[in-house]
């Protein structure tokens, strides 16, 4: 009995169906994988986004009345906010967890006329802030959102001290309110809250902090003099 092989014509085409099949098994990985790295990719974004965001929550939780000399020489508390960002001082710091912080959380407008919110340090590792008339280098930065819009920063608390403890026996204490500006430097206190929110691919956005209302004065644990 004579062996029959294959015909040139069915070499063919089986040669063509196992190039389609491996054409497609190999273009339907590519695609998972590419998926698959992108998932990945966009996890650890948000758990770096995450971790990011813990760390400076407790940078403003840690906030603090810090006294410093104003302009006219005259003592205050450094602290000063408007609608775009706030300056402060923390007995926490991000970048060198040994010391405290001068610290900036502001919003900077992109070319698409959305914003980035950074987050700004300058750890006072050598020498304290002794005066607002100084240069405060923040070497270190963070950006914690980025493209929203509407951002506003707003602060609760008095905008004069009348207003606070009003006038024996003639004006009444004022109730504290939430206010667009706030410079602490003008007032004997820092304002009891502060909260931003701006609008995301998500819907409105907001972060909320109280401030300590501690025992004011320097810090103690340094040493060394400012030029």
């Amino acid at each position: 009995m004579m062996e029959r092989g294959f015909t040139l014509l069915e070499m063919l085409v089986t040669i063509s169906l196992l190039t389609m099949i491996i054409l497609v098994g190999t273009s339907s990985y590519g695609l998972v994988a590419q998926r698959w790295d992108g998932q990945i990719g966009k996890f650890d974004k948000r758990i770096q986004d995450a971790r990011d965001l813990m760390l400076v929550q407790d940078v403003l939780e840690a906030m603090v009345p810090y006294m410093v000399y104003g302009n006219d020489n005259k003592p205050g508390i450094f602290f000063e906010g408007n609608r775009n960002g706030f300056v402060g001082v923390s007995t926490k710091s991000i970048f060198n967890k040994k010391y405290h912080s001068i610290f900036r959380l502001s919003v900077i407008q992109r070319a698409d006329l959305a914003y980035d919110v950074l987050y700004e340090e300058s750890p006072m590792v050598s020498d304290v802030l002794r005066s607002t008339r100084e240069d405060v280098l923040f070497s270190e930065r963070l950006v914690m959102f980025s493209a929203v819009k509407d951002p506003a920063f707003e602060y609760f608390g008095w905008s004069s001290v009348q207003d606070k403890f009003g006038v024996e026996g003639s004006i009444p204490p004022k109730p504290a309110q939430w206010l667009s500006s706030y410079n602490a430097m003008d007032l004997p206190f820092p304002p009891g809250k502060i909260r931003f929110s701006f609008d995301n691919k998500d819907g409105r956005y907001e972060v909320g902090v109280s401030i300590s209302q501690g025992k004011i004065g320097l810090v103690s644990m340094y040493s060394g003099s400012r030029t």
